[in-house]
């Protein structure tokens, strides 16, 4: 749908001409209707004249209007014709008017296609007392600028009576100046003698000192010698300490290389631990049933499972099987079977592999991460229920690790404090554990 056109709107063009438009671009759109308006011509006989010519359909000066105002205000044009809800042209308007952006969006309306007649009364009628009290305004201000000018003059006579007294304080101040000047130099004079004074002082000073000067550089030069002979000692010490330095650097990097390739085997050692335990666990969960069946000489007679006892199939006698007993491993961790061990630290990749090793030593692992992510809390909770504790001390922090020390000795509890969180160090550890329990 067409935007109403200026001609359109001839009823309102008196305030569309009046506040879309300042008071140079009107006279510059009359000088661009030729000379129908004098450049004498007064405000108010160049704003009737481009109103009149506003509301002729199809006139020159009418369509030059529209497109200067379509131009000027083709941003408030766009966000105005997007827009077809009255209540919401209304809501614009107002946002608009009391930021005070009055002459675009007013044209904005007043050409817009679907906007009622009612909200264009409404908003002719806003513009038009607006002009009233800007109108007002100016009066006050004509008055207001009246009594400034008085103040004004006030203030200027003010001013040079200050810029009479400023005077006499210049003068004042430039006699004072000159006694200062003429005070000083008295004293420059007083001072160059004092120069003169000193400067004799210096060279009878000087011409009596120079034999002490002369002692005094035969010393430095050789102190100067030796500190320079002491220099080339420390130089050739110096390199000899750096030889000796690469070469410790060299052992180092081997020492290193050799502790990655022993790390390596640890790893391997431990991993064919853990598998060999396998075959170890079944004696060490058998201890208390293969004792609890011993026959009358005080050696089982058969394993759990119904397995005769190795020692009387091998024809040993009584007082050696303590020896060469087959279980004789799992004596010492037959104490466990059925505690709960606490396992403090170590690392968290491991924790699984930590619980299979303490199932087949026949007790049941707690774990808790020295205080990575648990609390201090859980600690004390876990060691009221464990019966001992293992603590790997490289892989553990220090309050976990004085926690634990200070619970467990004031519990009476077995704690075994493990040089590495490996599987080995702990099956170490359980095996001491079992024979400490037992």
């Amino acid at each position: 749908m067409p935007r109403k056109t200026l001609t359109e709107n001839a009823d309102y063009a008196c305030p569309i001409v009046g506040t879309c438009l300042t008071v140079s671009e009107l006279r510059r759109i009359c000088r661009k209707c030729g000379d129908a308006v004098a450049d004498d011509a007064s405000d108010y006989e160049a704003h009737v004249f481009l109103v009149g010519q506003a509301k002729v359909a199809g006139g020159g000066p009418a369509k030059y209007l529209q497109r200067f105002l379509d131009k000027k205000y083709r941003r408030d044009l766009r966000a105005f014709l997007r827009v077809e809800d009255p209540a919401t042209l209304r809501r614009m308007w107002r946002e608009r008017a009391d930021a005070g952006d009055v002459p675009g969006p007013f044209w904005a309306l007043m050409s817009h296609p679907t906007a009622p007649e009612e909200l264009l009364r409404d908003i002719y009628g806003e513009v038009h007392m607006l002009s009233h009290r800007v109108g007002a305004a100016n009066r006050a201000d004509l008055a207001r600028l009246s009594q400034l000018e008085e103040r004004l003059a006030e203030t200027a006579a003010a001013l040079e009576e200050s810029k009479t007294v400023l005077r006499q304080a210049v003068s004042v101040w430039k006699g004072r100046c000159r006694e200062a000047m003429e005070a000083l130099s008295a004293e420059r004079v007083k001072r160059q003698a004092a120069e003169r004074e000193r400067i004799s002082l210096r060279q009878a000073i000087e011409s009596s000192a120079v034999a002490a000067v002369r002692r005094d550089r035969d010393i430095l030069r050789d102190q100067l010698a030796d500190l320079a002979e002491r220099l080339e000692a420390t130089e050739t010490e110096a390199g000899r300490q750096a030889l000796a330095l690469e070469r410790m650097h060299a052992a180092w990097r081997e020492a290193k290389e050799a502790l990655a390739d022993r790390d390596s085997e640890v790893e391997a050692l431990e991993a064919t631990l853990f598998a060999a335990l396998g075959d170890a666990a079944a004696a060490h969960a058998a201890h208390a049933e293969h004792h609890r069946d011993e026959g009358d000489d005080g050696h089982p007679a058969v394993l759990p499972g119904g397995a005769p006892c190795p020692c009387r199939e091998k024809g040993l006698p009584a007082e050696s099987c303590g020896e060469a007993c087959a279980c004789r491993d799992a004596l010492a961790a037959g104490g466990l079977a059925g505690k709960r061990v606490l396992y403090v630290g170590g690392r968290c990749s491991l924790v699984s592999h930590y619980k299979v090793l303490a199932e087949r030593f026949g007790c049941k692992l707690l774990h808790h991460d020295g205080g990575r992510e648990q609390s201090a809390h859980r600690l004390w909770e876990l060691l009221g229920t464990a019966d001992a504790v293992v603590c790997p001390v490289d892989c553990v922090s220090h309050e976990a690790c004085s926690l634990v020390k200070q619970a467990c000795k004031g519990c009476l509890k077995p704690l075994i404090l493990a040089r590495s969180s490996g599987l080995s160090s702990l099956a170490r550890s359980l095996a001491e554990l079992g024979q400490t329990v037992q």
